[in-house]
């Protein structure tokens, strides 16, 4: 064979590098001068960095201009922010933990807040359950509990694909109404990782895990209107309309809003069925693997049952106690009792916790709050209210339609919470300034702030289930754009022109 190589070590190596610009900037032929051609690295540079360019020209853009009337300076700083912060989350112009961090450093650096309210602001609430929901959802697939159910699943559904999506879109979907999405997503988010790693690994089967990611989070979106409990932005509507006057119970609520509920289900699980057509069509092997896995490992040990019971006690706590507690707080002490018994140890939650989930999160409830303390969103609701007038869109269910629509556009750039409660007052208002039943904008405009589909900041369960690394940003927009559309239509069309007139609303 002489001394030629079975296989170059170096070449083996570089066969799947990335190509680097910069190297092939370097590999240019020089200038006659022996200078670097820095006009080609410059160039090259701006190709590769072309979105990031844009979000940044645009935020010195909006700052540069003279600030409208009824906006203070701090406004137009963080409306060009905000425009800045959905180019990169539609783009990946930056790593998504990053532009969280940009958030709270141009804060404090363009004066919006001072550096101990920006802290204070990323450390909500919502942003300690992220964090006890990865920390739990850990402890569930260390005892193999996720596996579990997930037989359980596929018993009941069969192990066809597609009745297997059908089966978690709809468990996700009727289990948000009752036990608020993110407790849903804490139960699932397990499964849909067991189930890709049991069919091969993402690296297999990448259009299977986004399969089981998107049915996840779409499931607990729209399954999160269906009743007053399925959201914090439900409750905020009914406040609302009670001080109005109108009284609302929770069965009117649920009389309105779960048929699209039940439409959506269907729809969800075709497109998304259609739009990531999965690697494999049935998981009866999957099922008998996990099967395998559960009889090797012997009944359910004493540790396993602390866990369970521990998460189940913690859901109770969800349902019966988050008014009083905070679900952070509460997810975080079912986190220090499993510490305390020893079912999990800090290095263990250490490496399985996307922390850059939290850092993304946190950002995105920062943003949220700036938008309303500034008096940003308030300022563009109105603003596009005024638009919808000048086009003759006044009242009655143009009115609602524009109202809706503006929602849901908004509710994917910040928290559903903060979006209803900026535009919900704002858009009841108007309705009753223009004839048009406050009830109807009322719960259309919280349905509308549910059509969080195309951002990953959107809601905490598309910032859960986008963590594993199956999930780019883009395919939210890809998938999401469809179902935003869809969902808009059936409420203003199938609910608000048809349903709801029947049922004399």
């Amino acid at each position: 064979m002489g001394n030629k190589k079975i296989l170059d070590l170096q070449e083996y190596k570089n066969k799947d590098k990335p190509v680097d610009i910069y190297e092939l900037a370097e590999d240019q032929p020089r200038s006659k001068s022996g200078q670097d051609d820095w006009f080609k690295r410059i160039i090259a540079m701006m190709v590769e960095r072309k979105w990031l360019l844009l979000g940044t020209l645009l935020l010195v853009f909006i700052c540069s201009m003279s600030t409208p009337e009824g906006l203070t300076d701090k406004g137009k700083y963080a409306i060009a922010l905000w425009a800045f912060v959905v180019v990169c989350f539609l783009t990946e112009a930056l790593p998504l933990p990053v532009t969280a961090m940009v958030i709270g450093c141009y804060q404090v650096i363009t004066g919006i807040a001072g550096f101990q309210e920006v802290s204070k602001s990323f450390m909500d609430d919502a942003v300690i359950f992220i964090m006890g929901v990865l920390m739990l959802g850990a402890m569930l697939v260390k005892y193999n509990i996720h596996s579990k159910v997930a037989l359980f699943i596929l018993k009941i559904s069969g192990t066809r694909i597609d009745r297997v999506v059908l089966g978690m879109v709809t468990f996700c979907a009727l289990s948000a109404g009752f036990i608020t999405e993110h407790a849903a997503v804490t139960i699932m988010f397990p499964i849909g990782v067991g189930i890709v790693s049991l069919s091969g690994g993402i690296k297999k089967v990448p259009r299977l895990g986004k399969l089981m990611m998107l049915s996840i989070a779409y499931g607990v979106i729209i399954g999160g209107i269906a009743t007053p409990s399925g959201g914090a932005r439900n409750a905020l509507m009914l406040s609302f309309l009670n001080n109005m006057g109108i009284n609302m119970g929770y069965g009117q609520w649920i009389l309105m809003a779960f048929p699209l509920t039940l439409i959506m289900i269907i729809i969800v699980t075709y497109w998304l069925l259609k739009l990531f057509k999965p690697e494999v069509k049935d998981l009866k092997d999957v099922m008998e693997r996990i099967q395998q896995e559960l009889d090797a490992g012997g009944p359910m040990t004493a540790k396993g049952i602390a866990a369970i019971a521990i998460f189940l006690a913690i859901v109770a706590g969800w349902v019966l106690f988050s008014r009083q507690y905070g679900v952070g707080n509460i997810a975080m002490i079912g986190v220090i009792v499993a510490a305390v018994l020893r079912l999990v140890d800090w290095n263990y939650l250490q490496q399985k916790t996307q922390w850059g989930v939290v850092v993304l999160y946190a950002g995105a409830v920062s943003m949220g709050k700036m938008l309303v303390t500034t008096g940003a969103a308030a300022w563009l609701a109105k603003l596009l209210l005024s638009g919808a007038a000048a086009i003759g869109i006044s009242k009655g269910l143009p009115l609602l339609a524009a109202t809706t629509s503006i929602t849901a556009l908004v509710t994917n750039t910040m928290a559903d919470g903060p979006a209803v409660a900026v535009l919900g007052p704002v858009f009841i208002k108007a309705a009753e300034l223009a004839n048009t039943s406050p009830l109807a904008i009322g719960v259309a405009t919280s349905l509308g702030s549910a059509f969080s589909y195309i951002l990953v900041i959107a809601t905490p369960a598309n910032a859960i289930v986008y963590g594993p690394g199956f999930l780019k940003a883009s395919d939210f927009l890809k998938a999401g754009s469809f179902l935003f559309i869809i969902s808009l239509v059936l409420t203003i069309v199938g609910l608000a022109a048809i349903w709801w007139r029947v049922l004399g609303v």
